[in-house]
């Protein structure tokens, strides 16, 4: 009796584990039973079902795909070219019902590879050979833009794409490298010429400047000496003025006096003289009678 209860137990858990299915990191899984696909998208974890027969779990990786490849495609002049190409896409989650029920596992070829190819060999025709090199970020950008807009539609996203190899005819490389020469030192002389005119705006500048400086410090000197000029007749002015008033008090205070005191004078110096005089004063002005 124990023994049939062992084995129950054992059938029970080999039931059970039968039973789940698990779906690890980075990866999605769809239903399928018996052909016919259930609406929701298994996400990672386990999950337990019951009814394993006739059931089983398709998975997709849902993490970032490295893919490269290489290709030839042809310039807009017709010159054909080898190619290394890479890209980077994911698959979106939500998507790998539609992508399992229109593509099942082979998607890559059917929808990255068919369209990689087309859409590499329409944007080559849009360019010149000699673009390859100098127009690349263009190229791998506008191959991106039109790889989303496609196989978007179907639930993949690109994340890069990098055109790494591209072999050119060596008269081509020849000619790019004779362009690339030549816009280096078109680029060169620009700067230069661009460095040169600055020195000649800033010797231009600093000229105007030196000339506005000496022109307003001559100016400066000149009104200096205008307002000096003013200053010193305005000192003479009040000097003279002074003077004037001087002379009036002496004038009105002295003058009696003054005449007074030189006739003194005078009138002690015919004393003294030796000569005989008779001399007539009122204290005033002495008169000369007889000088003998």
């Amino acid at each position: 009796m124990k023994t049939i209860k062992n084995m129950v137990s054992m059938i029970t858990v080999l039931a059970l584990i039968q039973g789940c299915a698990i779906v690890r990191p980075g990866e999605v899984g769809v239903d399928v039973h018996f052909g016919k696909v259930k609406p929701t998208v298994m996400k990672p974890g386990p999950h337990h079902f019951m009814g394993f027969i006739g059931r089983k779990i398709e998975r997709f990786d849902t993490r970032i795909v490295n893919y490269s490849r290489e290709l030839n495609f042809h310039t807009k002049e017709g010159i054909e070219v080898n190619s290394e190409i890479t890209i980077l896409y994911h698959i979106i989650p939500d998507s790998v019902i539609r992508i399992y029920q229109d593509f099942g596992a082979g998607y890559q070829e059917t929808v990255i590879e068919d369209n990689l190819i087309t859409i590499l060999r329409q944007t080559g025709l849009d360019y010149k050979a000699t673009q390859l090199i100098t127009e690349r970020n263009n190229i791998e950008n506008t191959i991106k833009e039109k790889m989303n807009a496609v196989t978007g539609e179907y639930g993949f996203a690109m994340d890069l794409v990098m055109l790494k190899e591209v072999d050119l005819p060596q008269a081509v490389v020849e000619t790019i490298e004779a362009q690339l020469n030549a816009d280096e030192i078109a680029k060169k002389t620009k700067i230069e010429n661009e460095i040169k005119r600055n020195q000649l705006d800033f010797e231009l500048e600093k000229q105007k400047k030196e000339k506005e400086m000496a022109i307003i410090t001559e100016r400066m000197q000149i009104d200096f000496n205008i307002e000096k000029q003013k200053k010193e007749a305005e000192r003479l002015l009040i000097e003279a003025e002074a003077i004037k008033k001087q002379q009036a008090i002496i004038n009105a205070t002295l003058n009696d006096r003054l005449i007074k005191y030189k006739s003194l004078e005078i009138t002690r110096e015919l004393v003294g003289s030796k000569n005989t005089k008779v001399i007539v004063t009122d204290g005033k002005s002495p008169v000369i009678v007889n000088d003998n």
